[in-house]
């Protein structure tokens, strides 16, 4: 599905998403209460939590934490605007909210690829 949106061998793997998916949950508030390594571990499938925290341990210590994070992608815009849309044309669904155009920052929380129904 990857080469059939216009991304090479080898350039995009799914240990890219587990990364990304973890920093932002470390840096996250679940129910108003800081996200634990344990529940970010378990929740990646590890069986204790020292992998998590010797890699993104760091990341636990955020003192200013949100219901989501927000990362700064101006420098990847426009090659990732054309991967979602070549993403739509072989059938999937992508969701991304953009806070403001002059910004350009993107919230983990409200992007969504999945497959059309």
């Amino acid at each position: 599905m990857a080469a059939r949106a216009g991304w090479k061998p080898g350039e995009i793997r799914s240990k890219m998403f587990r990364h990304t998916y973890c920093a932002a949950r470390l840096q996250t508030l679940d129910q108003g209460a800081p996200v634990s390594v344990y529940t970010a571990a378990k929740e990646m499938g590890h069986g204790g939590e020292s992998m998590v925290r010797r890699v993104y341990g760091h990341l636990g210590q955020v003192r200013h934490r949100a219901d989501a994070v927000e990362y700064r992608i101006e420098q990847y815009t426009a090659k990732l605007g054309g991967r979602l849309e070549a993403l739509r044309s072989v059938g999937f669904v992508t969701t991304c909210v953009i806070t403001g155009l002059d910004s350009q920052l993107v919230r983990v929380s409200d992007v969504a690829v999945t497959p059309r129904a």
